[in-house]
């Protein structure tokens, strides 16, 4: 694969990961909120689910534009991985620039890095942590949302 490619698939993988944790934490929370709201308000099931649905429409992209999903370029994941890895040595930058641009010694980094992301996915190495947190939020949320039906 070559460098760029390997970002590229780098920021599908951490877009997908932040659409999948915005779609866990705004259905949780929406299905608890319009619960929540009926103890309050007298709602049928059809006013609570409209709620719902109604929050998830507008919570979802509200929470990407939040979230700065569309700023995640290849400059970002490079910079990631420059933190993140010690393999990198923070020479992650050889894999966004052009073939052209490169000298010698960048020329035969950046096929070490290709060597290595081939051998290691880079999806192994982007953070999961967001997407754990918004289940655990989606799970909380849905048992909170099934205590207030049960006591209502």
């Amino acid at each position: 694969m070559k460098g760029s490619e390997i970002l590229l698939e780098g920021i599908q993988n951490w877009k997908l990961r932040l659409v999948l944790s915005a779609l866990l934490c705004i259905m949780g929370l929406a299905a608890l909120i319009s619960m929540a709201l009926g103890v309050f308000v007298e709602l049928t099931v059809v006013d609570k689910t409209i709620v719902s649905i109604a929050i998830f429409m507008v919570g979802t992209p509200a929470y990407l534009i939040a979230s700065n999903l569309g700023k995640v370029d290849q400059y970002t994941i490079a910079g990631f991985l420059n933190e993140r890895l010690e393999e990198v040595g923070g020479d992650a930058e050889v894999l966004v620039k052009k073939e052209e641009e490169l000298d010698e010694e960048e020329k035969s980094r950046r096929q070490q890095l290709e060597e290595f992301f081939t051998e290691n996915p880079l999806y192994n190495f982007l953070p999961d942590k967001p997407v754990k947190q918004a289940y655990l939020l989606f799970v909380i949320s849905l048992a909170g949302s099934f205590g207030i039906w049960f006591i209502s």
